[in-house]
C-alpha cells in the first residue's frame, strides 16, 4: 500500500469515530456515511487479504465501537462552551480540569490501533501509528503552561509581526521544495532531502522566535516528527524533540 494510501487510510478512520454523533447536516451528513463506506469497504478486504480469515475485520468494528464509548466520556459541549469563554484569568482552572480529561480521550486511539493490526502490513502499520502519535502530543502542546501556545496566537502584536515576514516564511518553503520532485517518495528520501527538511525547520523557527512565538513551531513539529518516523532521515538526523511541561498531569 501507497504511503498516501495509508494516510487516506488515518484519516477514514478518524472521520469514522469523529462523525459518531457529530451535529452535520443532511448534505454533510451523506458524504462523510459515503466515505465511511469506502472506508469500511477498504478496511475489510484489507483484513482478509492480510490475515486470510473473516474474524479481523469484525474484531476491528468492536475496537471502533469501543474507542466511541470510550470517547463519549468527554463532554464535548461543556468543554467548546468554556473553551469560546477562555481568557488569560480563566487558563489557571480551564487546563487543570481538562487536560487530564483531553489526555485520556487520547488514549482511546489505542484500542483501534490493536484492532487495525492485524489488518495491515507491518510497514502500513507504523506510518498509521505515528500520524495517531501526534494525537497524544498534540494535546500536550495545547497544555503546555496553561495554554500558553493559544494566547500566543491571538497576541496581535505578535501575529503582526508573523505577517511581516510572509516573504521571508515562502523563501523558506523554496528552498526545501527545490531539493524535492514529483517524483520524491517518503520511504527513499536521500541525505540531502533529509538535510533540506532540518534547515527548513531551522528557517522558520528563526522567524517565529525573532516575532516571540516560539512555541507555534510545536504545530509544526508534530507533523515534522511523525513524517520523520516515516522516513529514513530518521536513521541519520535527530529528530526535534517538542519542549512540552507536564504542568497538567492526570490527578
Amino acid at each position: 500500500m501507497s504511503k498516501l494510501s495509508v494516510t487516506l487510510l488515518f484519516i477514514g478512520l478518524s472521520l469514522l469515530v469523529v462523525c459518531d454523533g457529530s451535529p452535520i447536516g443532511p448534505s454533510s451528513e451523506s458524504n462523510e456515511s459515503n466515505e465511511v463506506d469506502e472506508f469500511l469497504t477498504e478496511m475489510r478486504e484489507m483484513c482478509k487479504n492480510n490475515t486470510g480469515s473473516d474474524e479481523a475485520f469484525p474484531n476491528f468494528m468492536q475496537s471502533v465501537e469501543q474507542a466511541m464509548m470510550c470517547a463519549t466520556a468527554f463532554d464535548v459541549d461543556n468543554f467548546v462552551s468554556d473553551l469560546e469563554k477562555l481568557t488569560n484569568a480563566t487558563r489557571g482552572t480551564f487546563f487543570p480540569n481538562y487536560c487530564p480529561k483531553l489526555r485520556t480521550v487520547a488514549t482511546c486511539k489505542d484500542g483501534i490501533l490493536a484492532g487495525m493490526k492485524p489488518c495491515l502490513e507491518s510497514d502500513d502499520y507504523n506510518i498509521v501509528d505515528a500520524l495517531a502519535g501526534i494525537i497524544p502530543d498534540a494535546v500536550e502542546l495545547i497544555c503546555k503552561n496553561d495554554g500558553s501556545i493559544i494566547f500566543q496566537m491571538e497576541d496581535e502584536t505578535r501575529l503582526e509581526c508573523i505577517g511581516s515576514k510572509v516573504d521571508e516564511l515562502t523563501m523558506c518553503a523554496t528552498s526545501v521544495a527545490s531539493t524535492w520532485n514529483d517524483d520524491s517518495d517518503l520511504s527513499e528520501l536521500t541525505p540531502d532531502q533529509c538535510s533540506a527538511l532540518i534547515n527548513f525547520r531551522q528557517c522558520i523557527k528563526e522567524k517565529l522566535d525573532a516575532c516571540q512565538v516560539s512555541e507555534i513551531l510545536g504545530i509544526y513539529d508534530l507533523f515534522h516528527n511523525a513524517l520523520f518516523r516515516m522516513t529514513p532521515c530518521r536513521n541519520s538526523t535527530a529528530v526535534p524533540q517538542l519542549e512540552l511541561v507536564d504542568n497538567n498531569a492526570i490527578v
